[in-house]
């Protein structure tokens, strides 16, 4: 997966790691501000077509002993309107 690149640079590859690592930050962070006891108890990325990725992410309620998962599909990076990247 390609972060957009500043011009004359080369985009940086994210490994699966690096988007399963991002996410779990991410979903953290949004559940710690709405004050959810959360663990996340699995990660799976997955490629899913032409530039797409998938990341499942399960997670356990502590207060409620729930499991509950969240998809979040990552789309590919789009082309600027003179062909740049």
């Amino acid at each position: 997966m390609d972060q957009t690149k500043p011009r004359g640079k080369q985009a940086r590859q994210f490994t699966r790691d690096d988007v399963a690592r991002i996410t779990a930050e991410a979903v953290n962070a949004v559940l710690e501000q709405l004050s959810i006891r959360q663990i996340i108890e699995g990660i799976a990325v997955f490629p899913a077509g032409e530039g797409v990725v998938l990341v499942d992410v399960v997670m356990r309620d502590l207060s409620a002993d729930d499991t509950w998962a969240v998809t979040v599909i990552i789309p590919p990076q789009k082309e600027e309107a003179d062909g740049r990247e």
